[in-house]
């Protein structure tokens, strides 16, 4: 599952989750990780990266998940802008 609170999983793959999840690109651009964009996004998924690139799988996931939860409650808490006249 990815909508919402539930948490990113090993089984889910580079090409879902951004989808999904756009924020996460940034983990990816700076860990130097060259998934996004490459055709086997479409298919692996986040244990291979862990995997191929030598990292700890449980990291990567806390890291992407955290940077879903920060990205979502910055944008949920952002101040909303005001469109139209202002009140008089």
């Amino acid at each position: 599952m990815v909508k919402g609170k539930a948490q990113i999983e090993s089984n889910t793959t580079v090409k879902v989750l951004l989808q999904h999840h756009p924020q996460a690109l940034q983990v990816f651009i700076d860990r130097g990780l060259l998934c996004v964009g490459c055709p086997a996004e479409a298919f692996h998924t986040l244990a291979d990266v862990a995997y191929e690139y030598h990292l700890d799988l449980n990291q990567l996931l806390q890291l992407i998940n955290k940077t879903i939860e920060e990205q979502t409650v910055q944008v949920c808490t952002s101040p909303q802008k005001s469109y139209g006249r202002s009140p008089g």
